[in-house]
């Protein structure tokens, strides 16, 4: 009996929430991938289409120093014609955890971020989508900057790489 309990508790059960609308995913994440593209390319044009005015992004990058710091922006700074130049940019991101209800949406993934074609760092996304006149809009986002945690947390098999090219 004590073998069955141990067995049980180190192999939990995934569990999905009440009221979960999986048949939503893939435009969830049809949506995701065009603002990731958009995002690569520097379509600033694009991205703001796609995303709220009023969202927030949130960013827990390393401190100078040791420990983190939480950079927040209303998603308008990102939009700004300013940060139409710069370097190449890519975003990738693979094994996302997708939770949907009514018109909310949650993208929980992994992703590797380059710049000038070298990776300079990788992480953890969140995007917050709300659904506005048919269409899955970002609303908000929070992302992790960890440049030392690439080997941890990228896909074994590079086929799932989201967006595809």
């Amino acid at each position: 009996m004590l073998l069955t309990t141990a067995t049980a508790l180190a192999e939990p059960t995934p569990s999905v929430p009440a009221g979960h609308q999986p048949d939503e995913e893939p435009a969830v994440l049809a949506a995701l991938d065009r603002y990731v593209h958009a995002i690569s390319a520097r379509d600033l044009r694009t991205m703001a289409a796609m995303q709220t005015p009023d969202g927030m992004t949130y960013v827990a990058r390393p401190k100078k120093g040791g420990g983190t710091e939480i950079v927040g922006r209303p998603n308008s700074y990102y939009v700004d014609p300013a940060r139409t130049e710069g370097p190449t940019l890519r975003e990738r991101y693979w094994s996302p955890t997708v939770l949907v209800r009514g018109p909310i949406a949650v993208v929980w993934a992994p992703y590797e971020f380059w710049n000038d074609g070298k990776t300079s760092h990788c992480g953890v996304d969140v995007f917050d989508l709300v659904k506005i006149d048919g269409e899955w809009r970002v609303s908000n986002a929070m992302w992790t900057v960890e440049p030392d945690a690439c080997a941890e947390l990228r896909p074994a098999d590079a086929s799932q790489l989201r967006p595809k090219d």
